[in-house]
């Protein structure tokens, strides 16, 4: 793995735990031992707008394309 990538990471793990401390009133040491839990589950939710999104588009491109053919 590149260090780079590494560190953007890192980065952006540490600032999930740092959000997520802010909202939940945490500490940021609590926030950090749960991170890996906070990564999984702000990753889980943007692969569901993802999938929704994609679901709705194809669906209004569906419903196009069977109303001209």
């Amino acid at each position: 793995m590149r260090l780079r990538v590494a560190l953007v990471a890192l980065a952006a793990c540490l600032a999930l735990a740092a959000v997520a401390a802010l909202l939940l009133d945490w500490s940021f040491e609590k926030a950090v031992i749960l991170s890996p839990v906070i990564v999984m589950v702000v990753g889980a939710a943007g692969f569901l707008v993802v999938l929704w999104a994609r679901i709705v588009w194809e669906s209004i491109r569906g419903g196009r394309q069977d109303g001209q053919g």
